[in-house]
C-alpha cells in the first residue's frame, strides 16, 4: 500500500490516499502505535471498520436514506441495514484520493465526488489536509464545495488505543458535553436531546471508559454546539495512566463516541497485533447523525457554490 509520512521531533503520521486514511500514528518516547491500522490495502477494503479514514459525503446514519432538500426529496442507498451509512458503500472512505500538496509536516488530499454519486446531488470537490503543528498536534482540515445544493458532513474515523494491548478499558475519557442523542436499536437518534447527568453517558468528569459501560457498548453522538464554530473548542480528552494524553479540539457540532464493540476478531494489524471487539475507541468529530430528518439538529445542507469548512486537532502532550 502506497503511504506517505509526515513528522516532526515528537509526532509521526503515516497516511494513505485510499480513503485519505491515517494508517499509523506515533508519539516519540512511546513504544506503541496510538491508533489501530493495517499494513495492506486489502485489510481496509475487506472490512467495514473505516479505520482512520475520512468519511463522507455524510458521515454516520441517515434514516431510510431520506433527505429533504429545498426542491426535492433524496432517496440515498440503504447500505447500513435499512439506513444510509457513512456516505454509502463507495463513499469517500472507499475512494482513491489524489495528493495535491506535500511537505515534511503536511499532506493534502483531494477528491472529486461526481454528481449523483451514491445519490448525492452536485459535483463536490473535497480537500483533506493533515498537518503536524506545534510540539505534538495533528491537525485535520476539511474543505468542500459543490455546484448544486447537496449534503456534506465529513468526519475522521480513527480508533485510538494507547496501550498496545487492545485494552481500552483503562483509558480515561472526558467529553465536554451536557447532552447526547439517545438512539434506538438501529442506532438512529430518537430525536430527543437528553442530558448526560445521572446516565452512563456522563463523561463531563474524566473516568475510565470501562467503568459503567452500557451493553453492547457506546455508540452515541454528544452535542457540543448548536452550530459550527469559527475556531476549534475543547471537545474531549483521552489518556492512559503513565502513558500518552490527548486533547481533541474541533469546530464541529458533535462528537460521536464508539468503543469498537463491532470490530471483527482475528484481523492482523500494526506490529502483528490481532485486533478484536472493543480494542479501539473512536472519537468522531462530525455533525449530528440523521440531521436531515430532525429540524432541531444542526443542518448538513451545503448550498451551491459555498464552502464547507471543518477543523479538528488531536493535541498530544509530549512525553518527558
Amino acid at each position: 500500500m502506497d503511504t506517505f509520512r509526515i513528522t516532526n521531533d515528537a509526532l509521526s503520521a503515516r497516511l494513505s490516499p485510499f480513503g485519505a486514511t491515517l494508517t499509523d500514528l506515533r508519539l516519540a518516547g512511546w513504544p506503541h502505535p496510538l491508533v489501530l491500522g493495517f499494513e495492506a490495502i486489502e485489510d481496509y477494503c475487506d472490512t467495514d471498520h473505516y479505520a482512520g479514514a475520512v468519511i463522507g459525503r455524510h458521515a454516520n446514519r441517515i434514516a431510510k436514506g431520506h433527505v429533504e432538500m429545498s426542491d426535492r426529496m433524496l432517496a440515498l442507498p440503504r447500505n447500513g441495514g435499512d439506513h444510509h451509512l457513512h456516505g454509502g458503500a463507495t463513499g469517500t472512505a472507499r475512494q482513491a484520493w489524489t495528493v495535491i500538496d506535500e511537505t515534511s509536516t503536511s499532506l493534502a488530499f483531494h477528491l472529486v465526488s461526481p454528481d449523483g454519486h451514491e445519490g448525492y446531488p452536485g459535483e463536490c470537490s473535497i480537500t483533506a489536509r493533515y498537518s503536524i503543528i506545534g510540539s505534538a498536534t495533528l491537525r485535520l482540515e476539511f474543505e468542500a464545495t459543490a455546484d448544486r445544493e447537496t449534503v456534506v458532513n465529513l468526519c475522521h474515523h480513527p480508533y485510538f488505543d494507547f496501550s498496545g494491548r487492545g485494552d481500552i478499558a483503562a483509558h480515561r475519557l472526558e467529553i465536554a458535553a451536557e447532552s447526547y442523542l439517545p438512539a434506538g436499536p438501529d442506532l438512529i437518534p430518537t430525536g430527543e436531546i437528553a442530558p448526560v447527568a445521572d446516565t452512563l453517558y456522563d463523561f463531563r468528569v474524566a473516568r475510565p471508559i470501562g467503568v459503567d459501560r452500557p451493553l453492547p457498548g457506546f455508540n452515541n453522538n454528544y452535542c457540543l454546539a448548536a452550530s459550527t464554530r469559527s475556531e476549534p473548542a475543547f471537545a474531549a480528552s483521552l489518556s492512559l495512566p503513565d502513558g500518552p494524553a490527548l486533547e481533541l479540539w474541533t469546530t464541529q457540532t458533535g462528537l460521536h463516541l464508539y468503543d469498537g464493540y463491532k470490530l471483527q476478531p482475528g484481523q492482523r494489524g500494526l506490529e502483528g497485533r490481532i485486533y478484536g471487539a472493543g480494542q479501539g475507541l473512536c472519537l468522531e468529530a462530525q455533525n449530528w447523525p440523521d440531521s436531515p430528518n430532525h429540524h432541531l439538529f444542526p443542518s448538513a445542507i451545503l448550498p451551491a457554490n459555498t464552502t464547507y469548512r471543518q477543523l479538528t486537532e488531536y493535541r498530544f502532550a509530549p512525553l518527558r
